[in-house]
């Protein structure tokens, strides 16, 4: 790959990583996040979980609609790239568990918890999906 090449493609992997950002903020507050107040919290966290999972999915794959299908579906094998970005969102969802225990600790304001478990989440998925499962899929039957 001569380096023209490899510049586009990082080009058009953060192009659609910056158009993710406000997608992925709008999938949060439909999940529950502050629609009125916190709104730069939202869109910050939403570019920490597009520069974990987004930025690399698409650096790899591109624009190959078949290998979209299969990630959107689940069914694309775990390796490093896809379990990162499983464990990304799977630790975003988790982090949000505390939020409402009612505590008023400092750890439990928006998105502190939902950064914190995305990028958990993150290295959790990227080391089961580099060393444990190796490029198997997820079988349902």
């Amino acid at each position: 790959m001569n380096c023209a090449n490899i510049q586009q493609t990082i080009f058009f992997a953060l192009l659609l990583t910056l158009f993710s950002i406000p997608v992925l903020a709008t999938i949060q507050v439909l999940f529950g996040a502050p629609i009125t107040t916190h709104i730069l919290h939202t869109l910050l966290s939403s570019a920490h979980i597009a520069v974990l999972a987004i930025f690399p999915l698409i650096y790899v794959h591109g624009s190959d609609g078949k290998k979209w299908r299969e990630i959107a579906s689940v069914y694309s094998p775990i390796d490093e790239i896809f379990g990162g970005a499983l464990g990304c969102f799977l630790g975003a969802w988790l982090g949000a568990v505390p939020i409402p225990l009612d505590w008023d600790r400092e750890w439990q304001k928006w998105p502190v918890t939902i950064v914190t478990g995305a990028y958990a989440g993150y290295i959790v998925g990227k080391m089961v999906g580099g060393w444990l499962l190796k490029g198997k899929r997820i079988e349902f039957d």
